[in-house]
């Protein structure tokens, strides 16, 4: 399943994210890394709501590609672009991570 993400959500990440950050990550590597690395490692159950295992999924994303970016290119990050990416995950992989939470814990 791919997502598609509209044109302001494209515009709100590429501005606010470094050049080197948007040729590392794309939407499968990203994919990815949530599948592998972090669902595998959850148990979706511990949380009671969707909507919170949701958000705490999308910041643990978050914070996880961002170190390891700086991490890998020894690079200062502005931190500011947090929230952007957050909203982005969001966006692109709210519906993927409530219908996997609603799978897991039916």
């Amino acid at each position: 399943m791919k997502i598609i993400i509209t044109e302001r959500q494209n515009k709100l990440l590429m501005e606010s994210l470094p050049v080197g950050f948007r040729r590392r990550y794309n939407y499968d590597l990203i994919k990815n890394h949530l599948d592998f690395s972090i669902l595998e490692s959850v148990s979706p159950c511990e949380w009671d709501d969707t909507g919170e295992f949701v958000g705490d999924m999308c910041q643990m994303m978050v914070e996880d590609l961002l170190e390891d970016y700086v991490t890998i290119t020894d690079e200062k990050i502005d931190y500011s672009v947090k929230d952007d990416l957050y909203f982005f995950m969001f966006d692109t992989f709210g519906g993927y991570l409530k219908k996997f939470h609603k799978q897991q814990c039916a």
